[in-house]
């Protein structure tokens, strides 16, 4: 269900919603530019991705424990979408670090807007917890990749090896997850996550409204996505591509947020990073499954010939992949030019 506080308008001329996970990025006539602060943009959105993240990385019974205690109160409450708690440990996973992935891209693009005693050690403590989740995460994107051309392996035996092999990788990041999860450290980060949308501290040097300080943030995301644009089209390497989809999700987070307070334009750009970054995604992870596959047939030398097929199917899987790749990143220029911030 949708949450808009917003007056009502037409719907049929206003610009499609992007939504992500705990957030509507939809321009809000509510939110009247001048009077706007980007501390209630940003603490508003930081809280929002923190309840999408508890909901799916604690118990139902502890993360509504988290929920019945007194929550901030903003001025110019955002349009939202609420945030649900998945239905499988899968899926939680996933949630959970999408939530991470968010409040650390939203610290980092915003950085400058933040005090940086308060930063830094939040930023460090949601890096080593992200890692520790995309490594559990990680192994389901694999199985999920290779999932249907180990399924082209006539014989049995070879499969099962596959299948237990990286089985076995799974449940050895779900062990260290488990563990971390019952660690002090983990306790202090659930707090810290919890509490953010009224525990942020921001530089007080820095007047005037969400839309000039926030769009002013957003032009230094994108050029860094210029810098990782021209790496990768000099030297279209999985690295370097993997190095562009990055800097297009912070682009893409940036420009959502951005969005609550700004024109149409502004998810126009988030739409076309998306698209682009999702693009790039395809080539990563099939990047990703070729060399696990490789790696396997080093420690299992009998599965060399079985496997051969296989690993031209990814390497060919990834070719067609990389091939629109230039032509995704031109949308996104272009949307970003008529933006002309």
């Amino acid at each position: 269900m949708l949450h808009d506080s917003a007056p009502s308008r037409d719907r049929r001329s206003a610009p499609a919603a992007a939504s992500v996970d705990g957030v509507l990025a939809e321009p809000s006539s509510a939110l009247g530019r001048s009077l706007a602060s980007f501390e209630v943009v940003l603490s508003d959105v930081l809280a929002q991705f923190a309840k999408n993240f508890l909901l799916n990385d604690l118990s139902e019974e502890v993360s509504d424990d988290f929920f019945d205690r007194d929550q901030p109160a903003f001025a110019f409450p955002l349009p939202r979408r609420e945030p649900r708690r998945r239905p499988s440990g899968i899926e939680q996973v996933h949630q959970a670090r999408v939530s991470i992935r968010r409040l650390r891209s939203t610290l980092r693009t915003f950085e400058e807007l933040f005090e940086s005693e308060w930063l830094s050690p939040m930023a460090s403590e949601l890096s080593w917890y992200a890692a520790t989740l995309g490594e559990v995460r990680d192994f389901d994107v694999l199985g999920s990749s290779l999932s249907e051309t180990v399924s082209l392996i006539d014989d049995d035996r070879v499969r099962t090896i596959v299948t237990s092999h990286l089985g076995h990788q799974r449940d050895i990041a779900q062990d260290q997850l488990t563990k971390e999860r019952s660690t002090k450290r983990y306790a202090r980060l659930v707090n810290d996550v919890a509490t953010i949308g009224s525990t942020v501290r921001f530089r007080e040097d820095l007047p005037g409204s969400a839309l000039e300080n926030l769009r002013h943030e957003v032009r230094r995301t994108w050029k860094r996505v210029k810098i990782r644009g021209r790496e990768a089209k000099n030297s279209p390497t999985n690295e370097h591509l993997h190095r562009l989809r990055i800097e297009l999700k912070r682009l893409q987070c940036a420009c959502e947020v951005v969005a609550l307070v700004d024109t149409a334009d502004a998810t126009k750009v988030a739409r076309a990073a998306e698209i682009s970054q999702t693009h790039l995604g395809v080539v990563h992870d099939q990047a990703v499954a070729s060399t696990w596959l490789r790696t396997l047939v080093v420690d299992e030398p009998r599965l060399r010939k079985p496997l051969r097929a296989i690993l031209r199917m990814h390497d060919e899987q990834r070719k067609v992949a990389k091939s629109g790749w230039l032509d995704e990143l031109a949308k996104v220029e272009r949307r970003w030019r008529r933006w002309d911030i």
